[in-house]
């Protein structure tokens, strides 16, 4: 009977002790590893160009509200169709309406309008920029900025009212800022 037991637990196949693996089972574990994370990789690449696709928007409810508020200030009306509004915000305290657009060229364009104190509002819309000479746009003066990195900005003020158009985050050149101006109509 013994020559029987020993047959019995020779022939069972009881579970495998840990640290007992070689080096071929690491292999397998860290190619697993190794094939999800190529996997996330390819799947997160970013697309080929490196324009991302614009997603426009429709500022006419901010435009509107803000020149109810403020009937005699100009607000973009007239952009040119080819231009597409991406950004557009307004805010209660301060009144105040931001609306950026990327122009045909594919530049930035911003519109941004405030009661906030010109002391305190321009600054900051026009990156501390200094102060070049006036551009005339249809026979209306507006005072001209430039920031540390070039971008422009026009500023007028109608009554409580600073508006500008360039602001710091605008790449648009000098004449696309015009044709943001002459976009503009009050009430």
């Amino acid at each position: 009977m013994a020559n029987v037991r020993v047959a019995v637990q020779a022939g069972q196949a009881g579970p495998k002790k840990r640290g007992r693996e070689g080096a071929l089972d690491m292999v397998r574990s860290l190619s697993l590893v190794l094939l999800i994370v190529i996997a996330i990789w390819f799947f997160a690449q970013p697309p080929e160009g490196d324009e991302q696709a614009l997603r426009p928007i429709d500022p006419a409810g901010d435009i509107s509200a803000f020149a109810a508020d403020e009937p005699g200030v100009p607000v973009p009306r007239a952009v040119p169709g080819q231009w597409q509004a991406t950004s557009s915000s307004r805010t209660a305290d301060p009144r105040g309406l931001r609306v950026g657009y990327v122009t045909t060229s594919g530049q930035y364009a911003e519109y941004a309008a405030s009661t906030e104190l010109a002391a305190a509002f321009l600054p900051a819309i026009t990156g501390d920029g200094q102060r070049l000479e006036p551009v005339d746009v249809d026979g209306d003066s507006w005072a001209q900025y430039r920031d540390a990195d070039g971008s422009v900005s026009l500023a007028r003020t109608y009554g409580p009212v600073t508006v500008i158009v360039g602001t710091t985050r605008g790449t648009a050149a000098l004449d696309e800022l015009r044709v943001l101006v002459r976009s503009l109509r009050a009430g």
